[in-house]
């Protein structure tokens, strides 16, 4: 009796042993090795090694090893959203190397989300101030002008009435002259409103300079004759290469700068709202903490 109790503890414990390592090799490698996981994936030991370099020192790694768990965490709360809330047609990128298939659903998520939420509307005021306070980045390049020029058929004899208009300041006269270009097949540049880059305007009227500095600050107006045509030019306005630019030249500049800032704000917050919602969820997991 003895012998055979003795027996069954026998069989039992051999029973519990294989019963346990039957359940050891039943958990996944990958799990076994991990150090972080989100919903079904697993970032293992071996794949986080890959990302520290070899020389790094104790400190640094644990830093670098704590960031890089972080940031696939957060990596995989948008991604998880991504598949499960675009459409289909917009995640087939199965050809495709898994990296760039990731790329492609989290840039898609995130601009869907960007799309929803970003406020588009900037006020003259914040346009304004975001110019004075980068105003060194929006030095010019280039001499600017406010001008307007015609070119006249040299056979346009004694042009008076054009004259009077061309150099006059009157708004009224300023859409005469326009009409008079018209009616007497002119080529003109009336827009008194606009910045003109100068070396734009060489390109229609070929002025001789030497010193574009010079010309602009002692000629308020030109005219010359060349290959059988008349030029006028007249300046309203100018800036010196190097001096700042004026804002209304600026402007879309400064929308799209304004703009690309919220963008990066943005998806900041989204990707850590994310990553918090996710983490209190219990979906993901730095096992290292």
């Amino acid at each position: 009796m003895k012998e055979k109790l003795t027996l069954l503890v026998c069989t039992f414990m051999a029973l519990f042993v294989l019963s346990c390592e039957m359940k050891q090799e039943e958990v996944p490698s990958e799990q076994k090795d991990a150090v972080a996981r989100a919903y079904d994936k697993w970032l293992t030991k071996s794949e986080l090694s890959e990302m520290i370099p070899d020389n790094s020192s104790v400190e640094d790694s644990t830093a670098l090893a704590q960031r890089f768990i972080n940031n696939w965490l957060k990596e995989q709360s948008v991604l998880h959203r991504a598949e499960k809330n675009l459409p289909q047609e917009q995640q087939g990128f199965e050809k495709e190397l898994e990296e760039f298939r990731r790329s492609l659903l989290t840039y898609a998520y995130e601009s869907q989300l960007i799309e929803q939420r970003l406020n588009t509307e900037i006020s003259p005021e914040e346009m304004e101030a975001y110019y004075e306070d980068n105003k060194d980045i929006f030095r010019l390049k280039d001499y600017i002008v406010k001008a307007k020029y015609c070119i006249l058929e040299e056979s346009l004899s004694k042009p008076k009435r054009f004259e009077k208009l061309f150099y006059s300041d009157d708004a009224q006269d300023l859409v005469r002259l326009e009409q008079y270009c018209v009616d007497q097949g002119i080529n003109y540049y009336l827009d008194t409103e606009n910045w003109l880059f100068f070396e734009d305007l060489l390109q229609a009227v070929p002025i001789e300079v030497y010193s574009v500095n010079n010309l602009l600050k002692s000629n308020k107006s030109i005219r010359f004759e060349r290959d059988q045509k008349v030029y006028y030019v007249k300046f309203i306005e100018y800036e010196l290469k190097d001096n700042y630019s004026p804002l209304t030249l600026v402007e879309n500049q400064i929308r799209n700068l304004i703009l690309n800032r919220r963008k990066q704000e943005l998806l900041s917050q989204l990707r850590e709202d994310l990553y918090r919602d996710d983490l209190s969820k219990k979906n993901i997991e730095n096992l290292t903490e």
